[in-house]
């Protein structure tokens, strides 16, 4: 939900909002259900084309499909969670986490809990902001670079990351 204003008089916080979901919220709160947290800037799809560019690139220099080698680099990011799961609930967990989300995924480990299983569960690019998707994207130049695979001069990449950051500063948070 997108707050409009805030306001805190007489110790009480008073949020604005003109969404419709606002009243629904209202009415049924339960003290403690919710978190106000600082909404993350969000990424451009620019850099996401010029990491499948870079990508692309790099897939046809090893000789591997360009899918691999966002994986490896999605694993080089380590943007994780680490959960204990049943071991009966690890396949379903794994498909529900994984479906429509390629750079999503599943590493396992043993765990020191009978029953249960060690999951580490990856995010993909999809669910990166700013700085992990840079990270992402820093990532695959240098593996193009020792590679000596065309990337862009710095000068355009800086100038690119200064348009993402500029286009991030003028949206409104979410």
């Amino acid at each position: 939900m997108k707050i409009d204003a805030a306001r805190y008089e007489g110790g009480e916080l008073i949020l604005s909002t003109t969404d419709p979901a606002a009243r629904r919220m209202v009415y049924e709160f339960k003290p403690g259900e919710y978190e106000i947290l600082r909404a993350k800037k969000k990424r451009s799809n620019d850099a996401n084309s010029l990491y499948w560019e870079l990508c692309g690139r790099l897939a046809r220099a090893v000789n591997e499909p360009p899918e691999e080698v966002y994986k490896r680099h999605i694993r080089d990011i380590g943007n994780y969670e680490v959960l204990c799961v049943q071991d009966k609930a690890v396949e379903n967990f794994t498909k529900h986490w994984c479906d429509n989300h390629l750079g999503r995924m599943v590493e396992t480990r043993a765990s020191k809990i009978a029953g249960c299983t060690t999951v580490l569960a990856y995010y993909g690019s999809s669910d990166f902001d700013k700085t992990q998707m840079s990270r992402l994207i820093d990532n695959c130049i240098q593996d193009c670079r020792a590679l000596d695979i065309e990337t862009l001069p710095p000068w355009q990449l800086e100038g690119l990351l200064s348009q993402w950051e500029e286009a991030a500063a003028r949206k409104p948070s979410a």
